[in-house]
């Protein structure tokens, strides 16, 4: 007998324990599409999800949540990454009844999702505490709510946990399509990683920065804005990071062009970005053979016109990631157009004609 008839028992036993446990788990687990359509659903999501159910039909999951949850298929088509979570903790009433669900949605490929649905209408008192917002929270809540600038709270990990109506009107959602989504579906794919470095930086220091971002908007509306992104002082809620956004009306792709002039808040960072990306585009296939070089290069010539606090990281695709401690844009514009200058020069002189010549006509970002 060949080993693998010797193996096929055993998988056979572990692919029956794998679905005895999908179809006895008090959790309901559902495996769908894209596009909504169900391909498996444990007998638990299924007694959940019934009286969703008008007409009967449980072969679309976004036709099942349509009226308690009508943007979960267009949250679910902007996630960017390739996998990953896009809801946590997500609480629904279902209509007509006092049935509270609560469910999470992780994406596990380009083709598959899976849904875990719970009824947590008969939680504990205890357990009830720990899903309600602190008390803490709900002062904060009345205070942002008040705010006139657009307000996000999440947790470190991107989940959103309360929004202000200003930021709900500029972005199109409503309060409850918003609690439980991850932020990044509402952003672009960030090209030069500068907003994913800039989070990472702060989780390491926690000190406050300021970045240029665009949005995504439920109508499909790109929105640049400056954003203020903090953490909490006090210790229990140092795992929330509060975001302010400043929009300002520029044309798709303004941000390329530099940061409009505004006023720098104290003692936040700038985050800003230089890119050789069209330096390379110039350069063409001659830049997989100079890379390397031209990079170093580059980071040497940046790193004296930077003040002693600031920061300089290598982003995405060929950028450069600039944490400015402290000063007016105006300065930073300053610093940064000299910087590119002089970037410009190393390629002009340390690389031969060709390239020089190539160069000669593109720009730094």
């Amino acid at each position: 007998m060949s080993e693998t008839a010797e193996l096929e028992p055993e998988a056979q036993s572990a692919y029956e324990a794998l679905i005895e446990f999908l179809y006895l788990a008090p959790v309901g687990i559902v495996k769908f599409r894209p596009d909504g359509t169900i391909d498996m659903a444990n007998p638990t999501a299924a007694q959940l999800l019934i009286p969703l159910a008008a007409d009967g039909d449980m072969s679309d999951l976004y036709r099942l949540f349509a009226t308690v949850a009508p943007d979960l298929r267009s949250h679910v088509e902007r996630f960017q990454s390739p996998a990953g979570q896009i809801f946590d903790q997500m609480q629904l009433a279902v209509p007509g009844s006092r049935t509270i669900l609560m469910l999470d949605i992780n994406k596990i490929n380009d083709t598959t999702l899976m849904a875990v649905v719970q009824n947590i209408t008969d939680l504990t008192e205890a357990r009830r505490e720990v899903v309600r917002r602190t008390e803490a929270q709900r002062l904060l809540a009345s205070v942002f709510m008040r705010l006139t600038t657009p307000v996000v709270i999440n947790r470190a990990d991107g989940f959103i946990l309360l929004t202000n109506m200003a930021f709900q009107n500029l972005i199109g959602y409503d309060a409850k399509s918003l609690v439980g989504l991850n932020i990044d579906a509402l952003l672009p794919p960030d090209p030069s990683g500068a907003a994913e470095a800039a989070r990472m930086q702060q989780a390491l220091d926690g000190k406050p920065y300021e970045v240029d971002i665009e949005l995504v908007a439920k109508d499909g509306t790109r929105l640049t804005a400056t954003m203020n992104s903090a953490l909490l002082d006090e210790s229990e809620s140092k795992h929330l990071r509060v975001i302010t956004l400043a929009p300002h009306p520029l044309p798709r792709g303004a941000l390329e062009g530099g940061v409009p002039a505004r006023t720098c808040v104290q003692g936040v960072s700038q985050v800003r970005t230089i890119s050789l990306a069209p330096i390379s585009k110039a350069i063409g296939a001659d830049w997989a053979h100079i890379s390397s070089r031209a990079m170093m290069l580059t980071e040497a010539i940046i790193k004296p016109m930077l003040g002693p606090s600031d920061i300089l990281k290598r982003g995405k695709n060929d950028c450069f990631i600039v944490w400015f401690a402290e000063g007016e844009p105006a300065q930073h514009n300053l610093t940064l157009a000299r910087a590119t200058q002089a970037v410009r020069t190393v390629f002009m002189t340390q690389f031969g004609t060709r390239v020089a010549e190539r160069v000669r006509a593109a720009t730094v970002g």
